[in-house]
Order: C-alpha cells, then structure tokens, then sequence
C-alpha cells in the first residue's frame, strides 16, 4: 500500500519512522498523526533527468499541480533510498536498480496546510536514464500525468504558481545546476 501524498486511507493504516532532531529512528507513527502534531518523520525525492536535460516530474492528482519525479514516505523497515527506489516503481511503474539513485541531497523541511505540519527530513535522490514517456505505468489514485521539462520550461512552471512548494524551493537548489553543467 502507498503511504505518501493523501490517499486517507493508507495514512490511517501505515506507519512509518518516527526521528528526532538527529535523525535517528526512535519509534513508529501513523503518517496522519504525524502530520496532525508536526512530528518529525522521512521522506525521500526523486528526479530524473534524460540525456537530453530533460527532468520527469509528475502532475498529483490530489491538487493537480506539478511535484517531483516521485516522493513519498517510508516504513520504519525501509531507508531512504530503500523508499525512494519503492515511491519510484508505485507511482512510475518502473522498478530501478539502487545503483541507478544518486543522493544529491538532504535537508529538514517543514511545511503545512490546512490541519497537516509536514515536519520531515528528506533525502534528494537523481536518477540520470532515458525513459519514454510511454513506458510508465502511472499509479492513477495518485498521479495524473507525468512530462519532461526542459531547464526554460522548468523555469516558467516554477513561476506559474502550479506547482508543489517543494519544487519552488528545490529545482533552484538541486536540478537547475545540474542542466547548466555539460
């Protein structure tokens, strides 16, 4: 069962790991009670980036609105690029070797939204492989369409006010440099 973005369901029957300030495992949380008292927890990002310096990212279906490759939350079984090899293959339909990931990052976010805190810790994740478009295999309860964007395109999405915070904040960072550079 998937346990990111807001399928009701999964969040009120999966757990995942619950962290402190460090990091470090100390328990295991419902992921909407996590959200409900902003307790801290992991997540893990993927982009991918094609030959062409092209980044994949998909359109969510819960807000219809731009957000990474893949991302999502994890079992306390699981580690970060454990998760993001699972979240990849859920929501794209592709199951990737743990070689093809490239943690590129990581940081400690917090955000919210109507009654969620998303206090997390997160690791940022590329994957460099050219996949056509017409070979994933969309997890349709939660992703409604997956592009290509080239670095102008990326740009003006960002400005377009149709896509997550956590792509604002993160393709500058992450992604960007990484299509300057040749």
């Amino acid at each position: 069962m998937v346990f990111n973005k807001f399928n009701k369901t999964s969040m009120t029957k999966e757990k995942i790991a619950l962290v402190n300030d460090k990091d470090e495992v100390i328990g295991e949380i419902f992921i909407l009670e996590a959200h409900k008292k902003g307790l801290l927890h992991r997540e893990a990002y993927t982009y991918l980036i094609n030959s062409k310096k092209q980044v994949l990212l998909q359109k969510r279906k819960d807000r219809s609105i731009w957000d990474t490759s893949s991302a999502g939350h994890f079992s306390i079984k699981e580690d970060y690029l454990d998760g993001a090899q699972r979240e990849f293959e859920e929501e794209l339909g592709i199951k990737l070797e743990k070689e093809d990931f490239i943690e590129i990052g990581s940081e400690r976010r917090n955000s919210g939204r109507d009654e969620r805190i998303n206090n997390r810790f997160v690791k940022i994740f590329l994957v460099k492989k050219d996949i056509p478009i017409n070979r994933f295999k969309l997890e349709e309860k939660e992703v409604l369409e997956v592009r290509y964007f080239n670095k102008e395109e990326l740009i003006n999405l960002l400005n377009s006010g149709n896509t997550t915070q956590t792509l604002i904040d993160l393709i500058p960072k992450y992604i960007l440099p990484l299509l300057e550079k040749k």
